[in-house]
């Protein structure tokens, strides 16, 4: 069915016999040895979704000049399919269609036809997303485009059956072959639309906190106050808003907004899409309530949901936020982990040839396996006889755990511990069937996102092997997905460096190394992070308008306009993620390179962000960065030369509270004068409604300066003050467990002394 060269033919062929004994071909076509009867490009490929494919009947392309100056050449349309290794209707349209003879005869017949990973080429998809939205009004993957051999699409759609798609073929040769020039000039008009789309749009408008007010109130318009959420089912976790959401209640004190991120989270942590025995989330839920959820796991649901329930655990204290939290690290570090440290980037919801099959569960079975602990665990999980998906059970809770042992006067920590024991002998069995398939490429970006969970997590809980695990994935990024020059690659896979990374793997590589900085203050990390920040802006700044492409430039000849980005979709935009890696850099270095860009880019972006900023939820953060300072209990002040960090402890109704402050090598703090007149470190600066007593600071030292002949008393290195709050209870209750204050200082070192500065500060109980 292929006409390949001899050449060509003989490098498939090698590649084939590389693969080894131990190769399993994914297709019905095998010979009498269960050698595959086809072996297209693709098996060339790094991609572990490409490879799914390799041994289809279709003459598949990757990517790349080769396929379109084919078309040019043989005068045929593209057809381009995009997809990824664990989406449920991939799998079906390729079983269907793409494995199927008489199909893929006439793929080859009629077009050239190009497979894309999605999560290698995201900004191939966004482009030709956009094209198939304009069109259909709607997307989705698999995607499939109709394009002329210049990449510009006509016609685009998502899962086809095998009846529509043979039609939809045939039309689309027909026109080909009898109206091409009607083709050709609508392919021109929807790349004209496409690029007017995605271009950045700059308004007159200042941009200020009443954007991020704007933006809050819009999400909240979608919130569902009675299963948590935004929106109808289809319901996916959203995490930008709730990043969003959570740090927009600290900025404001809203308990209202918190209380929502709260019930969100809470029923989000009992439903189906949590997986109740292992740990770890599905990547959204198919019904309003959480219950049955598309069974596949994607690492950036991991990293930023573990994130953002420990960003509501330090407002509220909850512990089930602390344990969902935890076991979904412990899941990525048991079942998504390499041996070097690196994470996988996702595993299937398909196994055995049904979806969810691996995660659900027989009451009878749950029975025998638990025996005298199953009428508990079965009660709490709502086991049902007939089952709730498919004749089986989804585990699912109908409250949250500690609610339940409050209810029932059980010791929440031993409760935890019992049903642990039962899930371990749940997940042992569960572990001998045959588990879904996982993706083992190590995307920068994904790797990035879940780096930075591991260390702030590690940070807030004191839990130095989350640290660790963060050190490890950050240090097989710099080696393996790195190339000589210093550039980074988008994905490797057992090793080895894939195609140039895109901005969003500079950036979200650039945020984790910064929270690992944070977690660990080993300025190594700030020394990479300041290399792949320069990296980001020197490769995809857009000089002309301000913000980042998607790809490098010098890339874009394979795409009809440069796609650039400012929309959350499942993940913050690249745009969004830089922003706030920029800002951070600033506060942490000398250097106001860095504050200009994040402000050309909030410039550049200006129309979107005032007239839609709920679109772009992640950029709110940065913005609230921008204009208040961060939203957390760490705090970089004097060029990033000083640490503030805070922990307090409630008792009785006193806030026993320890401000620690680390000064950089060659740098000391001030004594200033506080408003009794006392020559103090710091001023400390009560909110409306706190009271602050019994202030203790440390005796300071005796320095003599370079720009001195007299000592003066200073602080260096690390020193601590501590002090007591009590809160006013007859005014509004403040959001969770959050206290603010204001701190003054002056910083110096033996030459000169910075400007004194007030520096906002978060005090989680």
């Amino acid at each position: 069915m292929f006409n390949h060269s001899t050449e060509l033919q003989q490098k498939l062929t090698t590649a084939l016999d590389a693969k080894g004994e131990s190769y399993r071909a994914r297709t019905r076509y095998l010979d009498d040895n269960d050698k595959p009867v086809y072996t297209n490009r693709l098996i060339l490929e790094d991609s572990p979704y490409l490879l799914q494919h390799a041994h289809n009947p279709v003459d598949w392309y990757p990517w790349g000049d080769e396929a379109f100056n084919t078309a040019k050449e043989n005068n045929k349309p593209v057809f381009l399919s995009i997809g990824y290794s664990t989406c449920h209707w991939c799998h079906v349209m390729e079983e269907e269609s793409f494995d199927n003879e008489e199909i893929a005869k006439h793929m080859n017949e009629f077009f050239i036809c190009i497979k894309i990973d999605r999560e290698l080429h995201p900004d191939v998809d966004t482009f030709y997303m956009t094209a198939v939205m304009m069109m259909q009004g709607q997307g989705g993957w698999p995607m499939s485009s109709f394009l002329t051999a210049d990449r510009k699409p006509f016609f685009g759609g998502t899962y086809y059956q095998p009846a529509q798609f043979i039609a939809l073929m045939s039309r689309v040769n027909d026109i080909w072959q009898n109206q091409q020039t009607e083709i050709l000039e609508q392919a021109d008009a929807i790349s004209q639309q496409i690029a007017g789309t995605m271009a950045a749009r700059q308004s007159l408008n200042e941009i200020g906190t009443n954007v991020i007010d704007t933006a809050a109130q819009a999400i909240m318009n979608h919130h569902d106050p009675h299963y948590g959420g935004f929106g109808q089912a289809p319901k996916f976790p959203n995490e930008p808003y709730l990043y969003f959401l959570l740090e927009y209640s600290i900025y404001s004190l809203n308990q209202d907004i918190l209380n929502a991120v709260i019930n969100t989270l809470h029923i989000q942590a009992c439903g189906g899409i949590y997986d109740q025995v292992a740990g770890g989330f599905h990547r959204y839920a198919t019904d309003r309530n959480w219950l049955v959820p598309h069974f596949e796991k994607m690492l950036y649901n991991q990293a930023n949901l573990s994130y953002v329930f420990t960003q509501a655990y330090q407002l509220t204290g909850e512990k089930d936020f602390e344990r969902v939290a935890c076991e979904t690290l412990d899941y990525v570090v048991r079942e998504m982990t390499n041996t070097q440290g690196a994470f996988y980037s996702a595993t299937d919801a398909d196994s055995e040839g049904h979806e969810g099959l691996f995660f659900i569960w027989d009451k009878q079975e749950i029975k025998s396996l638990l025996k005298d602990d199953a009428e508990e665990f079965i009660k709490l999980y709502q086991i049902m006889d007939g089952g709730n998906f498919e004749g089986k059970n989804i585990p699912n809770l109908n409250q949250p755990l500690s609610v339940y042992a409050r209810q029932n006067n059980i010791d929440y920590d031993e409760l935890i511990e019992r049903l642990d024991r039962n899930k371990k002998i749940l997940w042992d069995v569960r572990e001998k069937r045959i588990p879904p398939l996982r993706d083992d490429k190590i995307i920068t970006a994904w790797n990035g996102m879940m780096i930075k969970s591991f260390a702030y997590i590690g940070q807030q809980l004191n839990r130095e092997d989350y640290i660790k695990q963060a050190n490890n994935a950050a240090n097989y990024v710099l080696e393996k997905n790195r190339i000589t020059d210093g550039t980074l690659s988008r994905s490797s896979l057992d090793g080895q460096a894939s195609i140039p990374a895109l901005q969003e793997d500079y950036a979200y590589f650039a945020e984790a190394l910064l929270q690992l900085y944070d977690a660990s203050s080993d300025k190594y990390w700030l020394d990479n992070a300041i290399k792949i920040t320069d990296l980001m802006i020197e490769k995809f700044w857009d000089k002309e308008h301000g913000g980042f492409f998607m790809a490098e430039q010098s890339d874009q000849d394979l795409l009809p306009a440069a796609p650039k980005e400012i929309n959350d979709n499942a993940t913050a935009s690249g745009n969004s993620v830089a922003l706030r890696a920029m800002l951070r850099l600033a506060r942490r270095t000398d250097s106001p390179h860095y504050q200009d860009c994040a402000q050309q880019l909030i410039r550049a972006w200006s129309d979107d962000i005032t007239q839609r900023p709920y679109i772009c939820s992640y950029l709110m953060c940065g913005l609230l960065e921008l204009h208040i300072g961060e939203q957390s209990s760490y705090q970089w002040c004097a060029n990033g030369n000083i640490l503030i960090s805070s922990k307090c402890q409630k008792e009785n109704e006193i806030y026993k509270t320890t401000l620690t402050i680390s000064i950089n090598e060659a740098w000391h703090l001030n004594q200033i004068q506080n408003n009794e007149g006392k020559q103090v470190p710091l001023t400390i600066e009560n909110k409306a409604g706190w009271k602050i007593s019994n202030i203790v600071y440390p005796e300071p030292i005796n320095k003599t300066l370079g720009f001195q002949t007299e000592p003066v008393k200073v602080y260096e290195d690390e020193f601590q003050i501590t002090f007591d709050l009590t809160h006013n209870n007859s005014l509004a209750e403040f959001p969770g467990n959050l206290l603010k204050l204001t701190l003054g200082l002056q910083a110096c070192d033996d030459n000169k002394c910075l400007a004194p500065e007030k520096c906002n500060v978060h005090i989680f109980i």
